[in-house]
Order: C-alpha cells, then sequence, then structure tokens
C-alpha cells in the first residue's frame, strides 16, 4: 500500500469532520449511496454536506500564521467521461471554527459510471512561521474522497437532443436512435457511443424538462429496455464479443457489451446465450424485458 507523505505539517484527524454528502436528485433524496439506481443524465443533481473545521488548531499545528487563508476544494471525477471539475471553492472565514455547509450543483450531462467527489482543504494564501509549515498556494493540507456508482441509461454513454423532423424527417416520429461505432472493440464506449432523443416528440420533450408524471416514467421505461435490448443484440451478433473475458473495470466497446451480457445472464456463458439467440431468440426477448423492468419499478 502506497502512503503519500506531505513534505510539511498537515491538519490533523481531529480538526477536520466531513459529515458525508447528501444527493438529491430526479427520484432520490437522502445520503450518497453506494449506487445510484435509475440515473437521468437530464435530471439536475445536486450535493451538500456538512463540514466542521478547527481553523484555529489547524494553523497552530501546521505552522501557520493567522493571515493563513484557508479554503475549500470540492473536485468530481467521472471515470467514463474522464472529465474532473472544481465544483465548489469556499474560502473559510477567519474565525477560530467554522461549522457549515458546501452545497453543489453537477453538470449530469458530463457524469457517468463512477462519480467520485473529493473535498481537499488547501492553504490558498500561506503565512509560514517556520520551515516546517507549507509556504506554497494550494498546498494541501486534508482530503477525504467519496464515490457512488450511476445506474442507467444515462451512465452508459453520452446522450443529446435532436429534432429529427429537422434531421432525420423520414423518420420524425421515432423517439430515439442508438449509434454504437463497433468497428474498433479495443475504443472508449464513451467515445463511440450515442444516444440521441428525439426532441419533437411531445412525451420527450415533457422528460427533458424534467416531468415526473406517469406517461415520462413509462418513456423511462421503454427507453431503459430498448437500449439494452438494442446493445445485447450487437454484443449477440458480434463473433468476438461473447468469447472475450469479463472484466468489470473495462471500458472498452467490447468490455462493456460483454459485461452486459453477464449482468443480465450472470450464471450462463455468453457462449452459451449466443446459441440461445441463433435457436431461440424469444428466451433472450423475455429476460431482456423482465431485467429492463418494462412494466414496472
Amino acid at each position: 500500500m502506497r502512503v503519500l507523505v506531505a513534505p510539511f505539517l498537515t491538519a490533523p484527524l481531529s480538526s477536520m469532520r466531513h459529515d458525508g454528502w447528501s444527493v438529491v436528485t430526479s427520484g432520490y433524496s437522502g445520503a450518497l449511496p453506494a449506487e445510484l439506481a435509475n440515473w437521468d443524465f437530464q435530471a439536475a443533481l445536486g450535493v451538500s454536506a456538512h463540514v466542521w473545521i478547527d481553523r484555529s488548531s489547524i494553523l497552530d499545528e501546521c505552522h501557520l500564521g493567522k493571515a493563513s487563508e484557508l479554503r475549500l476544494v470540492v473536485l468530481a471525477h467521472s471515470d467514463t467521461t474522464r472529465i474532473e471539475n472544481a465544483v465548489a471553492l469556499v474560502r473559510i472565514p477567519e474565525v477560530d471554527v467554522f461549522d457549515g455547509h458546501i452545497e453543489c450543483g453537477l453538470n449530469s450531462s458530463e457524469l457517468g459510471g463512477r462519480l467520485t467527489l473529493e473535498t481537499i482543504l488547501v492553504t490558498s494564501r500561506p503565512a509560514p512561521r517556520d520551515l516546517l509549515a507549507p509556504a506554497q498556494p494550494g498546498s494541501i493540507l486534508w482530503r477525504t474522497k467519496s464515490s457512488v456508482r450511476l445506474e442507467g441509461i444515462g451512465a452508459q454513454f453520452p446522450t443529446d437532443t435532436s429534432d429529427f423532423s429537422i434531421s432525420r424527417p423520414k423518420d420524425a416520429d421515432a423517439g430515439w436512435i442508438l449509434e454504437v461505432d463497433l468497428g474498433d472493440l479495443d475504443a472508449l464506449f464513451m467515445a463511440a457511443a450515442r444516444l440521441t432523443l428525439n426532441s419533437a416528440v411531445p412525451v420527450v420533450k415533457k422528460m427533458l424538462q424534467g416531468s415526473q408524471d406517469e406517461e415520462v416514467k413509462q418513456l423511462r421505461r421503454v427507453l431503459h429496455w430498448d437500449v439494452t435490448r438494442q446493445m445485447v443484440i450487437m454484443a449477440l451478433e458480434n463473433q468476438e464479443v461473447p468469447h472475450s473475458e469479463f472484466d468489470p473495470e473495462a471500458t472498452s466497446v467490447g468490455s462493456v457489451l460483454r459485461n452486459l451480457l453477464s449482468s443480465i445472464w450472470p450464471a450462463d456463458s455468453p457462449v452459451t446465450v449466443r446459441n440461445w439467440w441463433r435457436t431461440d431468440p424469444s428466451r433472450i426477448e423475455i429476460r431482456i424485458q423482465n431485467r429492463s423492468g418494462l412494466f414496472g419499478e
């Protein structure tokens, strides 16, 4: 196990407390779970946390003068989109003890897969009292990480919108199109796949506007079923995918398709499932309907 040691004094554990993140998004409000089911890329995602900082103790333990400035920085990182952004920057007031909340709004369209929130305490303007003190702006005094697995259509690949009456007039009444470039199975799935929603369809427009009525909920279920079905067919019609190794951490086109088969048929070999597709396709269809929750949550 590798342990990073800073070349200067850092904040003692007793001087900081982070009570964990709370999350508010479509269909869920509460403590940040290990997995956020039914993740919706269109829904706003807000997170907040209570923090307690003994500023006086930190300055003393780190050999920093009282004029030193401390800031909390929150970084959000998505392992599938590879995007990392600073989503909060909070200046700690010049008080002995800071007791307050951090609130962040995340850009849902940039997220997917595993979302990691890292909270960092830095000295943005240090006033070192000796050589043991941090002397450079941005020196990290304390940090903690939390993560959540985003589950759902929006977490699987980039999604955008288009008015099909303009962009695809021959298919103006279609609800969406899923496109996956299967030319290179080793390519990053997030770069090879795209789901485009038809913003001209009334119920799709309602979904994009954040409606949570029953019609929109049913649309989400149909969308999840259809995309899952299309991806399963892509996997089963490809000769290489069923024979590839299962790797839950891999993010390539071939790996994502292979892992999808294992998530739906965990006890069966993908090669066996491919044989079923050839000889008894209804067996495949009914399994996908069942696992997709087509007619209920």
